[in-house]
């Protein structure tokens, strides 16, 4: 678990970039920090790892007041990713993945297999890319490495700064899908700073809004859109609003009010834990069938906006 209590950080006289921040996070919970630039979210995170020391107030990791362990120490249980990804140049792909292992002095066999599998699990062939230079990858290739460095030595904990903001478009919505599938996220304890909206929504299991260092709202996708806490809330999600929604609600939370709908044809299957925006883009091509609490229902376009309609009624 992390816990912030309390914590401020000033940078000058005019106004504290973090003002009385208090939260906690918990295990295997993917907290994300969202905001617009200068609200305090990458300061927030650079705190936790020590590359910031707070003015006033606790952190804590596990239970222990990070100032209390030496920065070299706290810093082997977390791991960080870098928008603009910090790779070394003049290592190799594999070289930089293996840095934080290498310096803890794991066994070389077992380094080696643990690149291997991270690099399979992240679409880099090792026998393609193992020993590619940086600078001969794309972006998503580089944010790819970036990631199976931070995971290389098993942190219980991952630290994440604007990870896709230097990707286009298209490459950040495909690395953004990779990594919701990832299984070597999975159980671990994860705080992602985005100024993106969308992304926040996607990937975050809740969201702590910021302004101007302060915590404006913090809760789930879904308590954000139907109960903002205040004005700028309201206004901050207004512009994306219908498309958050989709992102935010899952099959499950609609099916009191999903129709039971027969298909003569073929079906995609879905699981009930997917976003009603994943299940939109399902019944473009065909209907779907999920399963939930040991009923199946088939559902086509009509059903399911049939059923948002009825959910928000």
């Amino acid at each position: 678990m992390i816990k912030l209590d309390h914590v401020f950080k000033n940078f000058g006289p005019q106004k504290n970039a973090v003002n009385d921040l208090s939260l906690e996070v918990a295990d295997g919970e993917t907290l994300v920090l969202l905001g617009t630039s200068g609200c305090g979210k990458t300061t927030t995170l650079r705190m936790i790892n020590r590359l910031l020391e707070p003015d006033s107030g606790h952190i804590y990791v596990n239970g222990k007041e990070i100032r209390q362990l030496a920065p070299e120490t706290l810093r082997r249980s977390i791991g960080y990713v870098l928008q603009n990804t910090g790779l070394f140049p003049h290592y190799t792909v594999s070289e930089n993945i293996a840095i934080v292992p290498s310096l803890l002095q794991w066994d070389k066999a077992i380094i080696q297999q643990r690149v291997i599998t991270l690099m399979d699990k992240l679409r880099l062939s090792p026998a393609e890319y193992a020993d590619a230079w940086p600078q001969q990858l794309s972006g998503g290739q580089q944010q790819r490495v970036g990631l199976a460095r931070a995971l290389a030595a098993d942190p219980p904990v991952l630290l994440m700064d604007e990870p896709f903001g230097a990707l286009d478009p298209l490459t950040r919505i495909s690395v953004r899908k990779e990594f919701k599938a990832l299984d070597e996220l999975s159980n671990r304890t994860i705080i992602l700073v985005t100024h993106d909206v969308e992304e926040a929504f996607e990937l975050g299991s809740r969201i702590c809004l910021m302004n101007e260092g302060t915590i404006q709202q913090l809760g789930t996708p879904l308590e954000l859109l139907r109960r903002p806490a205040n004005e700028f809330v309201a206004a901050f999600l207004a512009p994306q609003r219908l498309q958050l929604e989709l992102k935010a609600l899952k099959i499950k939370d609609l099916w009191p009010w999903l129709p039971h709908q027969h298909s003569p044809g073929q079906t995609t299957a879905l699981s009930a834990d997917q976003t009603c925006w994943e299940a939109m883009e399902a019944v473009i091509s065909q209907p779907i069938l999920v399963q939930y609490a040991q009923e199946q229902k088939i559902l086509d376009g009509s059903g399911l906006i049939q059923a948002i309609a009825a959910w928000k009624n």
